[in-house]
């Protein structure tokens, strides 16, 4: 490299310097010939006797290289990103081509094999030229530019005070400066051979932009492997080093400065006999240009990434740089550290997506949820994990990955499927879905899925509802709220209250139960706030109605519930692999039991059969699936979450901003499809499994058979139920089978399961169908082979009639009174005349209640 030339007027001043540069410079020389003089000269005591103590960027060290991240197809390791601060790729002595060594030897440094890192003759030359005599001429070697490259790379990158003001001098053209480069040479040539230096240099350099050794340079400018590079090529590449600015090959303004020196290299080369006269002229005769290089574009970053994956990857680059193993980050101690290591690069990242499921439910999502839709931010975004594991197998959405501000309407650098700190999102809201939480904290404090619940709508004011945490967050004034298109509804199950998504019966069972113990149940199951802020316990939020949440939160809570109860913490990385082939622990698999499997069993009987009772939701084949649905207000955002025993799938498909009303749009059901979908295609790579059998003493929690009181006078019946600890209330007549003023029936029947939290109400009979049917005469005990009636209350009415049919009755000789007892009843058996297990004949007829609508009569049973 050139020094810079002294103005005449500053000769005396050169000369001086001049002198004291010759006899240190000699020193030195002298030192790659007898080292132990040079040591014991007081020169080098003062200061040029460090050989033994280099600093570190005066040394051949690992240099930056590419990370690559690999996700899996059909089992094996596929690359799906590369990102590094520097785009090199290392070599080893072994691949380096021959040619590529003779023309940086050629070009750059003659004598390279016979001196020990500082060239005399061109010590002398180069201080002539700084007194202006000759031609410019520098007297750096392939090793003191070594040096000079590695003080930019390491020196300038140190806090260190010394390295700094080494780094600084870098840019200044002195005596000093070059001096400090020919004691860090020499001291090089001591600790390293000759080839590790020429290897280092050629891994070092930099060949245009971010383009750094030779191996990237053959790729990225020529389309092949360094290995492969003809004589041209390599003349070209080594021609660059000296100046990358001027003379790398991605600019065409620079290909004739490029060819000038090229070919001054390719004649050195076959001056000094490294190749033939033939080899030099057909070298020489190729031109640089268009059809001589072969420019590739750069790979760097997840949106050079494998197409479906692009947010998968940026969701592996925010894990590796923000999250922690054992209060420390994955690469470092420090943030700064991890940040430090990363940049190095050369780790091979293996993780768990899964390419092929991933593909197949982009494309879904890419047909169903169009990233072209104009109208409104139209947006969708589905996770998939590995039950028992947390490993997520797929995340895609319908929007292009773009990681920049300038995102078209079809792009977007938002992970829809992650929290704020992974994604940079912001959540949605996830309406009925987040009923689980209250049906599993119902189940956890002891209450049925089968009991009764009260699920008119009502008024709600403060006080009404339990907070312990925060008790202010129930201070709510005067609330109504209203079920989905205005339905209304009685007593039913939770199980009815799930499958239907009963706002004002999950806020009645939720005000039974601690809103506090919602929120952590939510939590410990894996659902958080996208913002990172606690789960406020506002009564509105048990219905989904307060702050955001994640696809990958859903995801994980219906694999708890999946999984027998156990959290896992999602995994993104199985592996880390240094370049040393080191393994780096990524974080390792944390699952935690988060609620019973006894709880879980009930919750996994009970959303099974919410998924059943919904076909658009449940997917082809027989494997069990449990699902919820997820609607907020004026259908801005939907969503489906459910599981299999293997894939645990949350879907959502909203407003990314704005409020359109997706249902106006013919989109409300997009979410049951993608989801069904993507369960089908889930299902069939990750096949079998059965979820747990429900635990019986868990299904009935703290509820038990209502007593049968037919028959009994109000009073009896009233006195008999209270002592029970149950409130009564007794409704008008009806007419009924049983005597006037007995009871007809309850509400509940007789046999459901309640509490003393369930209010029974006393339908009391007119008489009017007693007096109407025959009476069965009172006889002796039948025998034993005597025909009884069946059991009919609480089955459905065509269950119903064909257990009578079943026991020898005549189904056409059933007389129905239909009774408005809430949807939950409907078209459902609440009491019988003749009572079960008495004796009957064939051709008698029986009295039966059912229940209907308000309209009254058959609702279509």
């Amino acid at each position: 490299m050139a020094a810079s030339r002294h103005k005449p007027g500053s000769l005396l001043g050169s000369f001086l310097g001049l002198l004291g540069f010759s006899v240190i410079a000699g020193i030195l020389v002298s030192a790659t010939l007898t080292p132990a003089l040079a040591v014991a000269s007081s020169t080098a005591n003062s200061g040029l006797d460090l050989f033994e103590s280099l600093p570190s960027y005066a040394q051949i060290n690992q240099q930056a290289e590419r990370n690559r991240i690999y996700g899996m197809r059909d089992g094996q390791p596929v690359e799906i990103a590369q990102f590094y601060a520097q785009d090199r790729q290392v070599l080893e002595w072994a691949d380096v081509p021959a040619s590529a060594v003779n023309a940086l030897v050629a070009g750059e440094d003659r004598r390279y094999y016979s001196h020990g890192g500082v060239d005399a003759p061109s010590v002398a030359r180069a201080a002539m030229s700084q007194l202006g005599v000759g031609g410019d001429s520098g007297a750096s070697t392939l090793t003191m530019q070594l040096v000079r490259m590695q003080i930019a790379i390491e020196a300038c990158l140190s806090e260190d005070e010394e390295a700094q003001a080494i780094c600084d001098a870098q840019y200044t053209e002195s005596y000093q400066r070059k001096l400090a480069e020919m004691r860090l040479a020499i001291g090089l040539e001591q600790r390293y051979t000759k080839n590790e230096i020429v290897l280092a240099y050629l891994n070092i350099a930099n060949f245009g932009g971010n383009v750094y050794g030779i191996e990237s340079g053959a790729q990225r400018i020529f389309g092949k492997a360094a290995s492969e590079l003809t004589v041209a090529e390599s003349a070209a590449l080594i021609a660059t080093v000296q100046n990358p600015s001027i003379r790398n090959l991605f600019e065409a303004d620079n290909w004739p400065r490029n060819q000038e020196r090229r070919d001054f290299i390719i004649n050195r080369m076959a001056d000094d006999g490294y190749i033939t006269a033939q080899e030099r002229d057909e070298a020489l005769a190729t031109p640089v240009d268009e059809s001589f290089v072969n420019l590739q574009p750069a790979r760097n970053g997840c949106i050079a990434g494998y197409d479906s994956a692009r947010f998968f990857c940026d969701y592996v680059q925010r894990v590796l740089a923000n999250d922690q193993v054992d209060g420390h980050h994955i690469l470092g101690a420090t943030a700064e550290d991890n940040a430090l290591a990363l940049s190095q690069g050369g780790y091979r990242i293996y993780t768990s997506i899964d390419l092929e499921l991933n593909d197949a439910v982009q494309a879904t999502v890419d047909e169903l949820a169009p990233n072209t839709e104009t109208r409104w931010q139209s947006g969708a975004a589905v996770t998939q994990l590995e039950v028992g594991t947390g490993r997520i197998l797929t995340m895609v959405q319908n929007k292009d990955y773009y990681n920049a501000d300038d995102a078209p309407p079809t792009a977007t650098s938002v992970n829809f499927n992650a929290d704020y700190q992974h994604g940079r999102s912001g959540g949605f809201q996830p309406g009925s879905g987040f009923k689980i939480f209250t049906l599993a904290q119902w189940i956890i404090d002891g209450h049925s899925v089968r009991e009764q619940v009260d699920a008119t709508a009502e008024e709600w004011t403060n006080g009404e509802f339990t907070a312990s945490c925060d008790p202010g967050a129930t201070v709510i004034g005067s609330w109504k709220p209203q079920n989905n298109e205005g339905s209304q509804y009685a007593r039913m199950t939770p199980t009815e209250i799930m499958v239907n998504s009963v706002n004002t019966g999950t806020l009645r069972m939720a005000s039974q139960v601690d809103l506090c113990d919602i929120m952590a149940t939510a939590e410990a199951m894996g659902v958080e706030r996208a913002d990172g802020e606690a789960m406020v316990p506002f009564p509105a939020a048990v219905i989904g109605g307060s702050w955001n949440v994640t696809p990958m939160g859903m995801a994980e809570a219906f694999a708890t519930v999946a999984n027998g109860g156990i959290h896992c913490e999602p995994i993104a990385i199985d592996r880390i692999v240094a370049r040393d082939g080191s393994e780096v622990a990524p974080p390792g698999q944390d699952c935690n039991q988060a609620i019973s499997p006894e709880v879980a069993s009930v919750m996994q009987h009970v959303l099974t059969e919410v998924t059943e009772r919904n076909p658009l939701n449940n997917p082809p084949g027989t494997t069990p699936v449990i699902s919820k649905t997820g609607t907020t207000n004026g259908v801005v955002q939907t969503w489906v979450n459910g599981a299999s025993p293997t894939v645990a799938t949350s879907v959502w498909v909203g407003n990314i901003r704005g409020n359109q009303d997706l249902n106006q749009m013919g989109r409300w059901n997009v979410r049951s499809s993608i989801f069904s979908s993507a369960m089908a295609s889930a299902i069939e790579r990750y096949p079998g499994g059965q979820f747990l059998t429900p635990d019986q003493d868990t299904l009935l929690g703290n509820a038990s058979e209502l007593r049968d009181v037919s028959g009994m006078s109000i009073d009896e019946a009233r006195a008999a139920l209270e002592g029970e600890g149950f409130e009564v209330q007794v409704a008008d007549a009806i007419e009924g089978m049983q005597a006037e003023g007995l009871v007809e029936y309850t509400a509940p029947g007789a046999g459901s399961l309640v509490t003393t939290q369930t209010p029974i109400i006393l339908y009391p009979s007119n008489g009017q169908l007693a007096a109407q049917s025959p009476q069965p005469e009172e006889t002796a005990a039948p025998d034993d082979g005597a025909q009884t009636w069946p059991d009919l209350v609480a089955q459905p009415l065509d269950a119903a009639r064909a257990a009578l049919a079943g026991a020898g009755f005549d189904p056409d000789l059933m007389q129905i009174t239909w009774q408005d007892h809430g949807e939950a009843n409907l078209c459902t058996v609440l009491a019988q005349n003749p009572f079960p297990d008495t004796p009957g004949a064939p051709g008698d007829p029986i009295s039966v209640v059912v229940g209907t609508n308000s309209g009254g009569g058959d609702p279509g049973c």
